[in-house]
């Protein structure tokens, strides 16, 4: 915990001097009231605001294939299941709790199980997440780094990919639990046998399209805020600030403090490598802001409305 702490203070820090003591504050926010004047530029935040639910769709597809081998859950059930896996997420490390809020809403179904597998659709977004994150830090490192940084992203990847594809080979870690529990856990850890090779490539297919969607939401808010960039330009430091939000730790409340700073850092940076002012940050910032409100605040705050659906107790057995 107080390493989580002392990551949201370094990042509220690095906000405020990177955005606040070295920036003019009445020039910013002249350029965010000339954002929300343009009409160009608002029909751009709105249609990122469209894509919020597209976005939840495909996270829907994905966690329905996900728990397939459990209980076949129908779209609008799974749908409303997102929103309150975000609600009850948002108090959990990197939203890892996101799954108490969608296995109550299984009706037959084993809900440890279905926790398990809720696991294998985050493990294919982060590896999407972390394979696209390590391709642009290729793009993005200094040329006296770029072999080592090639290397090891080409190792990290191949490595991530093997594991997926293998991920029946998550069973075997009932060895490390001691005997008298381990009949019992192996009943459990046989679900990750569960998948052929097409489910899992279906479910990478579902997370790299929930990526595109919510990275081009990012450049949709960042046009929307005037930042003279084009979607490739944009592409590399968002892929980059989301790989770096995976393996930094954060409560998913505190996330806004924490992937402002990120956003400030690797923006600032690339921006200057392009010869564009770093006065366009703030900009950069502001639509990280919208993009937390528009995917994890609104989306929480819809969820508050599916808790009372959720069933924390059944009466028959679960299998």
């Amino acid at each position: 915990m107080a390493i989580k702490i002392l990551i949201v203070l370094a990042g509220c820090w690095i906000l405020y001097v990177k955005i606040i003591k070295n920036q003019d504050l009445t020039e910013m926010w002249n350029s965010v009231k000339t954002s929300f004047s343009s009409t160009k530029n608002v029909l751009l935040m709105v249609l990122a605001l469209i894509l919020m639910p597209v976005n939840m769709a495909f996270e829907t597809r994905k966690w329905q294939k996900s728990i397939s081998p459990v209980e076949k859950v129908p779209f609008r059930k799974a749908f409303t299941a997102i929103f309150t896996g975000i609600t009850a997420g948002m108090m959990f490390p990197n939203r890892t709790g996101d799954f108490l809020g969608r296995i109550f809403i299984l009706e037959k179904g084993n809900r440890l199980k279905a926790a398990m597998l809720t696991f294998v659709g985050n493990i294919a977004q982060m590896l999407v997440t972390v394979s696209l994150g390590c391709i642009a830090w290729i793009f993005f490192t200094q040329e006296k780094y770029y072999w080592w940084v090639l290397i090891i992203s080409l190792i990290i990847i191949v490595l991530g990919y093997l594991l997926y594809f293998n991920i029946h080979i998550l069973k075997h870690l009932q060895r490390l639990i001691p005997k008298k529990w381990r009949p019992r856990a192996e009943k459990y850890m046989e679900i990750f046998s569960s998948y052929s090779k097409k489910d899992l490539v279906q479910i990478l297919l579902l997370a790299v399209a929930k990526y595109l969607i919510y990275s081009f939401q990012f450049v949709l808010l960042i046009w929307a805020f005037d930042v003279p960039i084009n979607y490739l330009e944009a592409m590399i430091p968002i892929m980059i600030t989301y790989l770096l939000m995976t393996v930094i730790p954060y409560i998913t409340i505190t996330e806004i403090a924490v992937r402002g700073s990120v956003c400030v850092f690797v923006f600032e940076t690339w921006l200057t490598r392009l010869g564009i002012s770093t006065s366009f940050t703030m900009m950069v910032f502001s639509a990280s802001t919208m993009l937390w409100l528009y995917n994890l605040a609104i989306p929480a705050i819809i969820g508050l409305f599916f808790i009372r659906k959720l069933r924390f107790i059944r009466s028959s057995y679960e299998s």
